[in-house]
């Protein structure tokens, strides 16, 4: 219900480059996995110092000085697959959450959850939209991705950051904390908006 919400009534200037058929073009950064051009990005030298502090202040900023670089990662991902790959960029949306945090930090970025939620928006929408519309849709996630990466200062994605001891704990878990938590309603505990004097156990 919130991505519909959203959907109905946010519109911005981000809107313009799925508009515009003008904006898509053939990038020289080809490639079919959403990962591996996340991990050019993180390497690219062109955004190097280009914000000093990371922030959702960033990112209209970026669109105004730096429009042309973001664009070329933008038209960069090839759609070849569109069910695979979209498996593929909710993989990727999963790793900049949680592997760009440093093994017993456990201080999970805002606004990097934000591209797992709308990840998970999409998946939810697609199955109600017309096809002609599918493409568009995920492309715009694809955009906001790169926006929230670059805005938040890249961050290093390491896959060694993603714990492989679980203690135990299955889908039966996670299930139980969604019906039983005490957070089950709150929207924002899984963007990991919560006090400080009562952070819930995970």
């Amino acid at each position: 219900m919130e991505a519909l919400g959203l959907a109905s009534v946010q519109y911005n200037f981000l809107h313009k480059y799925t508009d515009d058929p003008s904006f898509t073009t053939k990038s020289p950064l080809n490639s079919t996995s959403p990962a591996e051009l996340l991990e050019k990005l993180a390497n690219d030298d062109h955004f190097k110092g280009i914000f000093e502090e990371p922030g959702f202040d960033n990112i209209e900023p970026l669109f105004q000085k730096h429009e042309s670089l973001v664009l070329e990662y933008w038209n960069a991902w090839e759609l070849a697959d569109p069910v695979k790959q979209f498996q593929e960029s909710q993989e990727a949306a999963v790793a900049l959450l949680v592997a760009t945090v440093p093994p017993g930090t456990h201080s999970y970025n805002f606004f990097l959850c934000h591209v797992l939620t709308t990840s998970h928006a999409v998946r939810i929408l697609l199955p109600f939209l017309p096809t002609k519309f599918h493409l568009s849709l995920v492309r715009q996630w694809w955009l906001l991705t790169l926006a929230v990466y670059i805005a938040e200062l890249r961050p290093k994605i390491d896959p060694d950051y993603i714990p492989t001891d679980l203690k135990g704990k299955g889908w039966k878990y996670v299930e139980h904390e969604v019906l039983t938590n005490e957070w089950r309603t709150d929207a924002h505990f899984v963007k990991g908006m919560f006090s400080v004097s009562t952070t819930p156990r995970v």
